[in-house]
């Protein structure tokens, strides 16, 4: 039998890049397994590019299912088949699993904007501009009127929840909206409740390492003819996230030298307060004037801004 078709989210995985990962894995093999006449039907396994969410342990934890295999490539050996991909909650190569270029993409499911992926035949490119990629995986189970289990539902509901901040992001849509209702009736949760009780699978803001603390949900881009970094971490106590001010900053500073990045930004967003602390460093020159502020120690408070990609990135990117 065929090697399996690895279904991957970006680098620096989130909840919704593990979390549609998983849900898109288990629609395509029931989907395979529909599909095959006689014989051993087309497999597809979730895979990740990074330490696991510890919202993503609890949620695959309490419903039993295994976590995903870490791999480090998608390269394979000189005479082996290309290894064959599908790409959840990304598009873009620099968010993409190192040797992507030696792949063979064959589908790609996101909702972020298209950035530049380029694939030798024609494939089915799903982007719709929803709250989460776990929502458009819900709509594919719906479309192909595959029953959705409760335990993929709870872990999709946990993903649409983070990723649109409890439906708090201005990237929530009406769509969103009635999945969450949806799946919170499925499995019997609040959804507030249980976004809230999703988010506090983080722990503590003092003993998280620095590096997590900071690259745990971080995204390069490319802006003109440079590269930056723009990062957050997502908080229920800003007072005690501020108080690692210091020690991200001296990483910050590591990797703009390290990566040659023209400047990283930390959103710590406040997830109560509904809003983001602006932490940047290298030349943040761009982000003063895109957002008219003045960047310093201490970090600029920015409030209603919840959503990297539409709120943050798409500016800078745009200028």
């Amino acid at each position: 039998m065929a090697e399996p078709i690895i279904v991957v989210g970006h680098k620096n995985p989130d909840n919704d890049s593990i979390s549609a990962a998983v849900g898109y894995a288990y629609l395509k093999n029931e989907l395979a397994r529909r599909a095959a006449e006689e014989g051993e039907a087309e497999a597809y396994e979730p895979v990740r590019l990074g330490p696991l969410p510890p919202e993503s342990s609890w949620v695959l934890g309490s419903v039993g299912i295994e976590e995903p295999r870490l791999i480090e490539n998608v390269r394979t050996d000189d005479d082996a088949p290309k290894q064959r991909v599908v790409l959840v909650d990304h598009n873009e190569v620099r968010q993409a699993a190192d040797g992507i270029e030696e792949a063979e993409i064959v589908e790609i499911v996101d909702h972020h904007r298209i950035g530049g992926m380029v694939t030798a035949s024609p494939i089915m490119f799903l982007n719709l501009p929803l709250g989460s990629t776990a929502s458009i995986v819900v709509q594919e189970f719906e479309r192909n009127g595959v029953e959705l289990p409760d335990s993929i539902a709870k872990v999709l509901l946990s993903a649409i929840l983070t990723d649109t901040v409890i439906l708090k992001s201005p990237t929530a849509t009406a769509i969103d909206r009635a999945i969450v209702e949806k799946l919170s009736a499925q499995v019997g949760v609040d959804p507030t409740e249980f976004g809230l009780a999703v988010f506090k699978q983080r722990g503590g803001e003092g003993s998280m390492p620095i590096k997590e603390f900071v690259c745990a949900d971080s995204k390069e881009f490319q802006a003109g003819d440079a590269t930056v970094l723009i990062a957050q971490h997502e908080t229920v106590d800003l007072a005690g996230a501020m108080e690692r001010e210091d020690e991200a900053r001296e990483l910050m500073r590591g990797l703009c030298e390290e990566h040659g990045y023209q400047f990283v930004l930390l959103m710590v967003t406040d997830i109560i307060a509904e809003g983001s602390q602006f932490i940047c460093e290298g030349d943040c020159e761009l982000v003063n004037r895109v957002f008219g502020i003045e960047c310093a120690p201490g970090g600029v408070w920015m409030p209603g801004i919840l959503s990297r990609k539409k709120q943050v990135a798409a500016k800078i990117l745009g200028a």
